[in-house]
């Protein structure tokens, strides 16, 4: 297993849509402090929006998987997951006497693990250019968000594991890169589409009724979509649930299902 997840990582590493990735990672994380500082300068809203705008809200903001390289970057990598179909390298995997739960393992680990690696750098750079711009929030920064800064990242790493682990299922039971892609886009954008209409109908409904709280819950599940990671100071108990509820039977559900389907799945 080790070995064979070395090897995938290094022929992710190695693949120009890799580098692609890393460029837009670095391009994105420029361009999206730099346009908003240059449209509230031209707008003249610097100071409407102060305590409004800021570095923090764009950090977290770059994590957004429907948004820039959050979108782009996890059909790169189904596209890499797919080569190893079409140039017959898991056939050769098979034949060497590893077994298909382990290629499939494999697979997720090394995209989640270059997943994981690219966002967090995308995500921190993005804050370096910020902080040239915008403060990184209108109260003094202490120790305490500094811990809620920590516990933010461990969970926009564990949303992206979930997304590795559907990456992973689609490419590894398609084989085929344009339906990779046009699956995930349609999951992405369909997941997108469900929370920006449940979050307009949120803003309409009355907080004490039943309905508001029934429309929060499944704006909370939807990872795609779901502002609860780094909007706030700290996290209630009831925060910490919604966030980890969906990605974590995601991941469970994605591996055990997509393990179960491509060891019976004809490669021919």
């Amino acid at each position: 297993m080790r070995n064979l997840y070395i090897t995938d990582l290094k022929r992710i590493l190695k693949d120009k849509l890799f580098l692609i990735a890393a460029i837009l990672a670095g391009v994105f994380a420029l361009i999206n402090p730099l346009l908003n500082k240059i449209l509230f300068s031209a707008l003249e809203l610097e100071d409407f929006l102060d305590g409004m705008m800021n570095a923090k809200s764009m950090f977290f903001g770059a994590f957004l998987p429907g948004d820039n390289l959050g979108l782009v970057m996890p059909i790169l990598i189904s596209i890499i997951v797919c080569k190893d179909f079409s140039h017959g390298t898991v056939r050769n995997k098979i034949i060497s006497g590893k077994s298909r739960g382990v290629i499939f393992l494999s697979h997720f680990l090394s995209s989640a693990s270059v997943m994981c690696v690219l966002m967090l750098a995308h995500a921190l750079l993005t804050l370096a250019f910020s902080l040239c711009f915008f403060p990184y929030q209108s109260e003094k920064f202490t120790m305490s968000d500094f811990g809620y800064l920590l516990l933010s990242l461990l969970f926009e790493m564990i949303v992206y594991l979930a997304i590795a682990a559907i990456v992973t299922f689609i490419a590894t039971l398609s084989k085929n890169m344009g339906i990779c892609i046009l699956l995930y886009l349609a999951l992405s954008f369909g997941l997108s589409i469900i929370g920006s209409v449940f979050m307009t109908a949120g803003a309409f409904l009355d907080k004490s009724s039943s309905w508001f709280g029934i429309v929060e819950f499944i704006n909370a599940l939807n990872f795609f979509t779901s502002s609860l990671i780094g909007s706030g100071v700290t996290y209630t108990a009831k925060d910490v649930l919604y966030i980890l509820l969906s990605p974590i039977l995601t991941i469970a559900g994605s591996l055990a299902l997509g393990i179960h389907l491509f060891s019976r799945k004809d490669l021919k």
